[in-house]
């Protein structure tokens, strides 16, 4: 559709095989419509989320949400990647929380990025959206 995605994960062998068109997940037509994308420059997969996020308007939390020892999500990646967006946003940014997780993890995800913006001393706005799962 033309928009230019940036895909970041904390795993550089993973990134590196991205990169080289190796796709770790079948999906019918997945792995052409990467390929194409990566070739016309409108995907591109790093591990350096202030990188990514430099230009972004609006950033996706998609991270695995584990069963935690009482049986709810465990939400410690969401909230990682939360922190992160805190520490590196240059600019106002959408950020959809698009993980499996209960009600009221926007509000968390919320207070998570709002930390990490008071501690730089930073009045850089953004909202926190989330998407559900039917």
């Amino acid at each position: 559709m033309g928009n230019r995605v940036t895909c970041v994960d904390i795993d550089p062998v993973k990134i590196e095989k991205l990169n080289q068109g190796i796709i770790p997940i079948f999906e019918p037509g997945l792995e052409q419509m990467v390929l194409k994308n990566v070739k016309n420059k409108n995907l591109l997969f790093t591990t350096n989320l202030g990188e990514a996020i430099s230009d972004a308007e609006i950033v996706f939390i998609a991270v695995g949400t584990p069963m935690g020892d009482d049986g709810s999500a465990d939400l410690q990646y969401v909230l990682a990647v939360a922190k992160s967006i805190g520490q590196s946003m240059l600019k106002r940014l959408i950020v959809v929380d698009k993980s499996t997780v209960p009600v009221g993890t926007a509000d968390q995800v919320k207070a998570t990025i709002q930390k990490e913006l008071d501690l730089r001393n930073s009045d850089l706005e953004f909202d926190v959206v989330s998407i559900l799962n039917f």
